[in-house]
């Protein structure tokens, strides 16, 4: 997809990735429509964005909500005269312990995290295909979504491998006719860890985010820009995967080898012959 023109709408777009996201296909002479629980940084992104010229707009959601993500893409269409393309970027994180995780702690990282994935998608795709015109999906997961680097955030890596469930299912039933990506950050310049500042009172208020995991990510991250840049060249060349580090191939071929293994371990003779039905054999 080319992307001169073009109007999208990006979730989670006042900070961090979805920032970065949002400037740079702005830069591209994309239209935006800046999307955020946080609508002071949501205003300034926009300012940004249409520095360069192009139509820029801001909308406060909460994504887990699905009446808001409705509501958004009324506002999208009626403010930029259709969307080609949805980043479902918005994204929250708790640390702790898997045993010591709390309800309150896993029901808000899958409410935004997956649930708001979800809302984007089966309201955008909806109008994508009533549109009837070339459209783009990209839903941010992880290097979560392949494997388990990381302790410590057991429930966000349940999300993230969700997320990519999610878009490959979609990809599935719509891929004929929208283009769909997943993007797997690796360790990113963000505020990830102070999402905690806008977590609700139901799923148990603020919180403060691991100083040395901030420290991490301010330190060794990755600018925001640099990953726009690769979501950018993602889209024009419909990429289901967008990867910001190299080295995590690793992730993706120990998984592929624990695979392999289990299966040439547990079926040293390939499929018998009551077995023969392939995944693609299933209607």
């Amino acid at each position: 997809m080319d992307l001169e023109g073009r109007r999208a709408v990006v979730t989670g777009a006042g900070s961090g990735i979805g920032r970065g996201i949002a400037l740079t296909l702005a830069r591209h002479g994309v239209h935006v429509m800046v999307a955020d629980v946080e609508t002071d940084k949501a205003e300034a992104v926009v300012r940004e964005a249409a520095a360069n010229g192009v139509n820029a707009r801001s909308f406060a959601i909460d994504v887990s909500d699905p009446k808001q993500v409705a509501e958004l893409a009324d506002h999208a269409w009626r403010e930029l005269g259709g969307i080609d393309i949805l980043c479902n970027n918005a994204g929250v994180c708790a640390s702790a312990a898997a045993l010591e995780i709390t309800d309150g702690d896993f029901d808000w990282q899958f409410s935004v995290n997956v649930k708001g994935v979800f809302n984007g998608m089966r309201e955008f795709v909806s109008r994508f295909v009533e549109q009837g015109t070339p459209a783009h999906v990209v839903n941010t997961g992880s290097h979560h979504s392949i494997g388990a680097p990381t302790k410590g955030v057991a429930a966000y890596v349940g999300t993230k491998h969700a997320v990519l469930g999610l878009t490959e299912a979609f990809r599935t039933e719509y891929g004929d006719r929208i283009d769909f990506s997943v993007l797997c950050p690796g360790i990113i310049n963000t505020g990830i860890w102070d999402a905690g500042r806008n977590r609700p009172a139901e799923f148990g208020g603020r919180f403060e985010g691991s100083e040395f995991s901030k420290q991490a990510l301010n330190s060794f991250g990755m600018r925001p820009e640099r990953v726009g840049e690769l979501v950018s060249n993602g889209i024009r060349n419909r990429d289901f995967f967008i990867w910001t580090h190299p080295q995590d191939i690793e992730l993706i071929e120990k998984r592929y080898n624990e695979c392999r293994e289990a299966i040439e371990r547990q079926w040293p003779n390939g499929p018998d012959e009551e077995h023969q039905m392939t995944p693609n054999d299933v209607t």
